[in-house]
């Protein structure tokens, strides 16, 4: 199927229960890590929790809008300790009807450009389960790099995954402009 070229937004620029509603999707899918609901008790608390997370210096917050909704996501959120604020944690998803489209790489390819123009992040973080192969190819395709394999780190139900620990370091521009119609 072809790559779709969707518009790149801020996550905030889109009605909270839309993005609710896709987190809710992507989650539903049994490839994260976490239950929604371990993260998220209701709508409100997903509100107050993202703009807590999003508030941070460095953070990216970005939605794929494709028919005025967000079809994907993904977040770079700074950690808060202060010898640990260099680095950053990565999460995205992509709405289950929606994958293998190229919003993925979209979004992954926009907010590492950003968290390179950024001037704060140095190194991101992220945890994929090791049979998610798609989400695993797509960061490696990224410069993302292997860091461990932590085994039956995660359990669903009776079941138990793999999840692949993995870290991109991430160069400074300095020059960067924001795209047009873009946030910096």
């Amino acid at each position: 199927m072809p790559a779709m070229i969707p518009s790149i937004r801020y996550l905030d620029e889109f009605r909270t229960e839309d993005v609710f509603a896709l987190f809710t999707d992507v989650y539903a899918s049994g490839l994260m890590s976490a239950d929604l609901g371990d993260q998220y008790a209701c709508l409100d608390d997903f509100r107050e929790k993202m703009q807590e997370v999003t508030a941070r210096p460095g953070a990216i917050a970005l939605a794929a809008e494709v028919d005025g909704k967000p079809a994907g996501y993904v977040t770079v959120i700074p950690r808060t300790a202060a010898r640990l604020r260099h680095t950053a944690d990565l999460n995205m998803g992509i709405a289950s009807e929606h994958r293998g489209k190229g919003l993925g790489k979209a979004l992954l390819d926009e907010a590492l450009r950003r968290a390179a123009g950024g001037g704060v992040l140095e190194i991101v973080y992220l945890m994929v389960r090791a049979d998610n192969l798609p989400a695993v190819r797509l960061y490696e395709s990224a410069g993302f790099e292997r860091l461990a394999v932590l085994e039956r780190d995660i359990k669903a139900g009776a079941d138990y995954f793999d999840g692949v620990l993995m870290r991109r370091f991430i160069p400074w521009v300095t020059s960067l402009q924001p795209r047009a119609g873009t946030r910096s």
